[in-house]
């Protein structure tokens, strides 16, 4: 996959008064399109959240869409950086050793589950948004969120390959998949735990945050490791 670049900023830099207003627009942004989605917010509703003008959104990003891509590249780049820097401590400390399915899959889990501004609740803009950024049907927003896995994908592929010997590389593209699935349905279970339909007479206990990391790490090693189906 070829890499695309990102806007740049206008010509001779900013100066503090425009990073400011620039980041204004990127959190009312980010506030917005983790609740609403990207097509489920217009631009009116950004420069109203955001105390802007129109023409300050324009100057900024151009379109909707280049502002979009910001504040997806912007949650996923954060994100995929905690899961690099996890995996590079633990193979740190492993001194040449094999890392645990059960490691490796913590560290994938993990950042995408615990914002470090909220790290006990989890309860954030950054959990909802990374909830949705899969679902997003627009073209040129999904195309950005992918380039942010070209490092991430290879390096845990590897390492989950060397834990689970016997599980084909084509195999492991189902399981990974239904892994993302898996993540993304855990951060709105955990969002919206009180108003999930529950079979008649099971009553679940919300666990803590951490309770809910470990069920989907175990949820997650359990799956990866499995025998692989007879049919094809």
């Amino acid at each position: 996959m070829h890499s695309t670049t990102l806007p740049s900023a206008p010509a001779g830099g900013m100066p503090g008064r425009h990073v400011a207003t620039r980041d204004t627009i990127l959190d009312a942004a980010e506030q917005l399109f983790s609740e609403r989605g990207f097509e489920g917010t217009s631009t009116r509703d950004i420069v109203k959240a955001a105390g802007v003008s129109l023409g300050a959104i324009n100057y900024h990003f151009g379109t909707k869409e280049r502002l979009g891509v910001e504040v997806y590249v912007r949650c996923l780049a954060g994100v995929n950086r905690k899961r690099i820097a996890r995996l590079d401590a633990l193979e740190a400390a492993a001194g040449g050793r094999e890392l645990s399915l059960n490691q490796v899959v913590e560290a994938f889990v993990r950042p995408a589950m615990a914002d470090e501004k909220e790290p006990v609740s989890g309860d954030s803009d950054l959990m909802r948004l990374a909830c949705r950024c899969f679902q997003e049907p627009n073209p040129e927003l999904r195309k950005f969120i992918e380039e942010q896995f070209t490092e991430v994908v290879p390096r845990f592929h590897s390492h989950i390959l060397k834990a689970v010997p016997n599980l084909p590389a084509g195999e492991l593209f189902w399981r990974m998949n239904f892994l993302m699935g898996a993540l993304n349905r855990g951060q709105e279970i955990w969002l919206r735990f009180d108003r999930m339909p529950c079979p008649q007479g099971i009553d679940p206990v919300k666990p803590d945050f951490e309770g809910l990391i470990q069920r989907l790490v175990l949820f997650a090693t359990a799956g990866l490791s499995a025998k692989c189906p007879i049919v094809g």
